[in-house]
């Protein structure tokens, strides 16, 4: 198997070194195809089973649009050859209309999908998301500077209910389109959501175990719970504040217990 991570040197920010872990655990060193920037991905000219690529600066973000707006049909043809794509957070910005820095330029990005990105710098937004991807159950971690405006849920990758869509207004998340797959959530996204991850993976002909997977379940199955006790709607504050002082008290009773002995 031939699995592509785009820039990986660069694009790693926020956790998402774990998922370029968890590829090379699943697949294998030898079945990685490492591209540096700025280097042209290969899965734009050869066959290549699953591509990732994960979150950068801006700076770095505008660079790899430098790079990439002459190789959009390239892109393209690959999502309509169904080519298994995977990217994480503003990877997700690349393949818009335009990238808007509020106060500064506007960046013509690859123009794929019918929406616009706008990024308010030093204004970030932290939130923690739950949804489904059909109907399964998925969560992960928003941490960014933008919204999306335009058709922002044209192709919807992920149904939210607890949380921010892509902007305020819509409760639709990331891109899907055939086996491209995009999603501003983090976590990583690939760790937090081992069901999703072993469907995505499937599609590009994985047919084994992932790393540390009954592990990966059983911590998924726990969030889950923490988050619905956390964020039940009608009690929200209550039971956010019965929740952290009970783990509190799990931390720190064995040391109260032993300063009374």
């Amino acid at each position: 198997m031939k699995i592509e991570i785009i820039y990986g040197e660069l694009a790693n920010l926020l956790g998402e070194h774990g998922s370029q872990e968890l590829l090379r655990r699943s697949f294998g060193e030898d079945s990685l195809i490492r591209t540096p920037f700025p280097d042209r991905p290969a899965f734009m000219d050869q066959d290549v089973d699953l591509v990732y690529m994960g979150p950068m600066t801006e700076r770095t973000q505008r660079l790899v649009l430098e790079h990439w707006r002459k190789d959009k049909e390239a892109f393209r043809q690959a999502i309509d050859r169904d080519v298994v794509l995977f990217l994480a957070g503003n990877a997700l910005d690349l393949v818009g209309r335009t990238i808007r820095y509020v106060g500064r330029e506007t960046v013509e990005a690859l123009g794929l999908y019918p929406f616009d990105t706008v990024c308010q710098p030093y204004d970030r937004f932290n939130q923690v998301v739950s949804g489904f991807f059909d109907s399964m159950p998925v969560m992960g971690f928003r941490s960014q500077f933008t919204t999306h405006t335009g058709d922002a849920g044209a192709f919807p990758l992920l149904r939210i209910t607890r949380g921010r869509g892509m902007n305020v207004d819509t409760q639709v998340e990331g891109i899907r389109d055939r086996n491209f797959f995009a999603t501003d959530l983090l976590g990583p996204f690939l760790i937090l959501n081992p069901d999703f991850t072993r469907l995505l993976f499937k599609e590009a002909g994985f047919s084994g175990e992932l790393p540390f997977e009954e592990q990966m379940r059983k911590a998924a199955e726990i969030r889950f719970q923490d988050f619905e006790q956390t964020f039940y709607k009608k009690k929200k504050s209550p039971r956010l504040l019965q929740t952290y002082l009970q783990k509190e008290n799990e931390i720190l009773g064995p040391a109260k217990d032993k300063d009374k002995g």
